[in-house]
């Protein structure tokens, strides 16, 4: 099974969702469009990889050598490449390489986590910034043990506590919803994420009542963090943005993501104890 498209038109939010809430597994590929100004955000970057376990995030790399979380071990300093080879005959070919070398002694938890949060939760809320790219899943594609630490974490959380710690908005400013728009829960009871102290304090008025404006003054926050808030309620899914009257004449449905065969654009901070991490039972 394979499903391309266009993030023009299925946000990054979106295919997370479907690939969480379908417990899908294989390889997303993000790949982004040459635009001014774009390509800087991830230096040298021509093609993304995201690896799913059951709807679960397990990797992310820019190749498909099977090499990149070698190369982020031996950057830090912690192994050589002589001492993983030595290491490597001891380790289960579907497992995870992180596990293997942990469960060898030759790497901590802590390490292991590190390595997870530089391949996966620094990199990919850039991915959030991109107007223009092509992605595609394919179910078919093999899990990387070679680029698996043996954590996972799910993709809305991810995308959450990684738009947190985002430091740089610039690509973002004309995506987030605006000061006279309000925003409204698309979901039935409390939110299935951990919020921190702001976002549930903006979470509370998510009843379509009063505008962003409105909300930045009751809550006496910026308006522009109350603004990078509510982005984040969006794009994990739990909340919408309702324009202002005028602003908000019939705009089509977007298409829901399909899954078939093959299908084309058109149809288409102590931050670890917050990650759901988990190792896989084959790797033990």
């Amino acid at each position: 099974m394979k499903i391309t498209g266009y993030l023009s038109e299925f946000s990054l939010g979106e295919i997370f969702r479907f690939l969480e809430q379908g417990q899908k597994t294989g390889c997303l590929s993000i790949k982004p469009v040459e635009m001014a100004g774009m390509m800087p955000l991830i230096p040298q970057m021509q093609e993304y990889y995201i690896f799913f376990r059951l709807g679960q995030i397990v990797a992310a790399t820019t190749t498909l050598d099977h090499q990149g979380l070698q190369r982020l071990i031996e950057q830090r300093g912690w192994l050589r490449p002589t001492t993983i080879q030595r290491l490597l005959p001891f380790c289960s070919l579907t497992g995870s390489l992180g596990l293997c070398l942990k469960t060898q002694g030759a790497l901590e938890p802590e390490q292991l986590r590190l390595l997870f949060k530089q391949q996966v939760l620094t990199p990919i809320p850039h991915l959030f910034s991109l107007n223009e790219g092509w992605f595609k899943f394919d179910a078919n594609h093999p899990l990387p043990f070679g680029e698996m630490t043996g954590l996972s974490a799910s993709p809305m959380e991810i995308s959450l506590a990684g738009l947190r710690l985002l430091r740089d908005w610039t690509a973002l400013m004309d995506k987030l919803p605006l000061p006279s728009s309000t925003i409204a829960s698309t979901i039935e009871g409390q939110p299935p994420y951990r919020l921190n102290h702001h976002e549930w304090q903006v979470w509370e008025y998510a009843n379509g009542t009063k505008t962003l404006q409105e909300i930045s003054e009751a809550l006496n926050l910026p308006i522009l963090e109350v603004q990078k808030i509510c982005f984040r309620l969006i794009v994990v899914g739990i909340a919408e943005e309702i324009a202002g009257i005028a602003a908000s004449a019939a705009s089509p449905r977007e298409p829901e993501l399909i899954e078939t065969t093959e299908i084309s654009s058109s149809f288409l901070e102590g931050i670890f104890t917050f990650l759901k991490t988990k190792t896989h039972p084959q790797s033990v």
